[in-house]
């Protein structure tokens, strides 16, 4: 009787206490306007190490709107190059220090893949993250799990960043503004909303020069009013996460590195964001088999005039989407990706690529084109 008394008294306090921690949860991330605005943090920090003439970097872990897809002269005229020159000009041009982590075309689950590599090796002291244009056509669960993915990584290092969230969403497609604003504000991260008008964009989700000025203007605008607030000391203890731990990790493994047979040729390429060198096939059936540790897979490969199809399978069996058959063709040669955000089953798997020889009417030929295996999920115990 003692010991069911006592069974029943603990599992009623485990019970309340799950409760409440979820409904802490709740509350902080459900918060919208300016009363959660209000409760976030402020990037005083980073101004403030800006103005003693400390050196001092801000990155840019973005998509088309970060890279100035749309623009004449992204290293002038994009958003990120007129934030850049604002720094340099209000603080030391030699001690303002410019992180391009922009990746056109590609979204907040690349991007929380990528990070690692891109973004936290080169040690920021802010990270501007801009996925709104380009997350426009992704389930909201993969947004978020994406964004506290991106979140997580760069908050566990030593010297953890200040972020910003920064959307500038396309007018009349869906806004994934309040998708990617209840993490922000989860992790008490300011954000910056900037509603652009149709003129301002070209195709591909591409900024023109007034819709990065405007863009510019509403960063810096917000370092003004952060200049004349208190520094916060860094973030030093995470709480668990609101949605998913499971985009904490990612590795960009190039195919031209793995074992392949004679239907595949390398084939270079000058694009920073592939890798030097691409495997390409257009055989009819060519397959490309490969295992991998980790609960999220994908490719980047390159799409273009010339792009043909390929199938996937995972344990042998038809990859779920996005990755159970892609078409690779566009109008112009770019990076694309394909990733699927989680949900495999732990140890390790089988991936199989098989080029199926079908293209797209408007398509020149079948090449497949492989860039990176992408591979990813919790962050290792190595780490």
């Amino acid at each position: 009787m003692l010991f069911r008394n006592w069974f029943r008294g603990a599992l009623l306090v485990l019970t309340f206490g799950f409760l409440f921690h979820t409904s802490i949860i709740t509350s902080r991330a459900d918060k919208t306007g300016s009363d959660a605005q209000d409760s976030r943090r402020n990037v005083s920090r980073f101004l403030a190490k800006a103005r003693s003439g400390k050196m001092v970097s801000i990155a840019f872990l973005g998509g088309s709107v970060s890279a100035g897809s749309g623009v004449s002269d992204p290293s002038k005229s994009s958003y990120r190059a007129l934030v850049v020159q604002w720094l340099k000009q209000r603080y030391s041009p030699a001690k303002i220090v410019e992180v391009n982590a922009a990746v056109p075309g590609t979204g907040s689950t690349y991007g929380a893949m990528r990070a690692r590599r891109d973004c936290i090796a080169q040690k920021p002291d802010l990270v501007v993250v801009e996925f709104a244009a380009d997350d426009s056509s992704e389930k909201e669960d993969v947004i978020r799990r994406s964004l506290e993915g991106i979140v997580r990584q760069l908050l566990t290092v030593p010297q953890p960043p200040e972020i910003i969230f920064l959307y500038a969403p396309v007018p009349g497609r869906t806004l994934p503004v309040d998708t990617g604003d209840v993490v922000a504000n989860f992790y008490r991260i300011p954000s910056i909303r900037v509603d652009t008008t149709a003129t301002m964009w070209k195709e591909n989700l591409a900024l023109n020069e007034e819709g990065a000025r405007l863009v510019a203007k509403a960063v810096t605008d917000r370092f003004e009013d952060d200049e004349r607030q208190t520094p916060l000391p860094p973030v030093k203890v995470l709480a668990p996460p609101a949605f998913s731990d499971e985009l904490t990790y990612g590795e960009l493994i190039p195919f031209a590195q793995l074992k392949h047979d004679a239907t595949w040729k390398n084939e270079p390429v000058n694009d920073r964001s592939l890798p030097s060198m691409l495997l390409v096939s257009d055989k009819l059936g060519s397959q490309l088999e490969t295992f991998f540790e980790g609960t999220v897979v994908g490719i980047a490969f390159r799409s273009g005039p010339d792009g043909g199809q390929f199938e996937c399978l995972i344990d042998g069996k038809p990859a779920q989407a996005p990755l159970d058959r892609v078409d690779t063709y566009d109008p112009v040669n770019r990076i694309s990706t394909r990733i699927i955000a989680g949900g495999l089953g732990g140890g390790e798997h089988r991936l199989t690529i098989r080029v199926t020889g079908e293209r797209s009417p408007k398509s020149s030929s079948t090449h497949v084109k492989l860039g990176y295996l992408i591979v990813g999920g919790q962050r290792p115990e190595r780490l």
